[in-house]
């Protein structure tokens, strides 16, 4: 790249053509006497300067605004396919070749440690991040527990949490310095919903820590409620401190995000293709405020499901990611700017994969990257920071097995 070009998302900047360059041709032929020799050297001196200090105040200019950076993203993917990392290039929205990072068969939904050093998986395993990216396995429990679908840490690192579809249960695991205990605590609920398919009993779907670090919130698609434990990062364990409903009736939340401040928790309903929004109180409680439907009131809502839910690191907007199970090729991105109850729909757009199971945001609040589980691809939009539109880069890379978790390093 030449010196003093840059590129970024719609700003560009280049070297000056040579009739823009400034000319001391001007200065040729000034007085050369005794009384004069004096002025034109300083004029020239002073003219010089102030040019290189121009270049170097449009060089930093431009710089602020063109500056990119590459961001590394785990991706766990299913049917035993493996882990894989890409890197993102915020300021292309360009993906690098994905790299197999472990042949682990349990990856599944993965978390990476909140100071980069491990990888967390489904299996439920831990793994040590090397410094080329590539993982190697520390541990691997099993609770007894079946169906692990999701995993996370608290804030400091020190437990693992996973919740369990098959046994609608969650349980938590100790870490020391990467490496996982025994199950330590195993709650398993009770329970069903309206759906004759698909609430016949628990389902655990989700898992995560509040902001505060105090504690713990399952959604349960099979009895809509989300069961709260308190936590104690120190010991491993988890206590029960309540519940909450998500009220409606065949609703199925399926995964959970919490608002910067933590005074939010904003629910995605699989079944009911919604988001509902509930008040953090101070004791670790919940209380309802709305849902907001992810299509409009008529939509044919047949084959489809709700899949996952990210918040803008702007914490102004939150996009969902809807599956069509059909071929009718309906999956999209939906996006909501957040107000003070609830959520406002604003964008549908289509997610360029089929079955975008999973995807996620940069730090940058850049880029959204989707990963298509049946067309076994990852693509890349870049987001508007003042409107949140998603508009896509024509990025599209292939992967061998179908992605369904993408982390990014913290």
């Amino acid at each position: 790249m030449p010196l003093g070009t840059a590129y970024t998302f719609g700003c560009r900047a280049e070297n000056p053509s040579p009739r823009h360059r400034p000319s001391f041709k001007k200065f040729q032929g000034l007085e050369t006497r005794r009384c004069f020799t004096t002025m034109p050297l300083i004029l020239i001196g002073s003219f010089y300067m102030k040019a290189i200090l121009l270049s170097l105040a449009v060089a930093s200019l431009l710089s602020g605004c063109t500056t990119a950076k590459t961001e590394r993203i785990y991706i766990g993917t299913g049917k035993g396919g493996g882990i894989y990392f890409t890197d993102l290039d915020t300021g292309t929205g360009r993906l690098s070749p994905p790299v197999k990072a472990s042949d682990t068969r349990g990856a599944g939904f993965i978390t990476v440690s909140p100071d980069n050093r491990f990888l967390y998986a489904t299996g439920v395993a831990s793994f040590k991040i090397n410094e080329n990216g590539t993982l190697t396995q520390l541990s691997e429990q099993q609770s007894g527990e079946k169906g692990s679908c999701y995993v996370s840490t608290d804030h400091t690192g020190q437990m693992l949490m996973t919740a369990y579809y098959s046994s609608g249960s969650v349980a938590s695991f100790k870490i020391s310095d990467g490496t996982l205990s025994e199950a330590i605590s195993i709650h398993r609920h009770t329970g069903s919903g309206q759906h004759p398919n698909r609430q016949k009993k628990p389902f655990g779907h989700s898992v995560v820590p509040n902001p505060e670090n105090t504690h713990a919130y399952v959604a349960d698609l099979g009895i809509d409620k989300i069961m709260i434990y308190s936590m104690n990062p120190e010991e491993g364990t988890l206590s029960p401190a309540g519940e909450a409903v998500v009220p409606g009736g065949a609703m199925g939340p399926r995964h959970m995000k919490f608002s910067p401040d933590g005074k939010r928790l904003y629910v995605l309903n699989e079944l009911d293709l919604s988001v509902s929004t509930f008040r953090t109180l101070a004791n670790g409680r919940l209380n309802f405020l709305s849902t907001t439907p992810m299509l409009p009131e008529n939509a044919d809502k047949t084959d489809l499901t709700a899949a996952e839910i990210r918040i803008h690191p702007n914490g102004k907007f939150i996009f969902t990611s809807l599956r069509d199970g059909s071929d009718r090729r309906r999956d999209s991105i939906i996006t909501y700017r957040i107000i003070s109850d609830g959520l406002q729909r604003i964008q549908t757009t289509p997610a360029q994969v089929w079955v975008p199971r999973n995807f996620n945001i940069d730090s940058s609040g850049k880029c959204l990257i989707v990963g298509g589980q049946l067309s076994k691809d990852i693509v890349t939009f870049r987001i508007d920071p003042k409107t949140a539109a998603l508009t896509f880069t024509d990025s599209r890379i292939p992967l061998e097995s179908e992605p369904i978790c993408f982390e990014f390093t913290h």
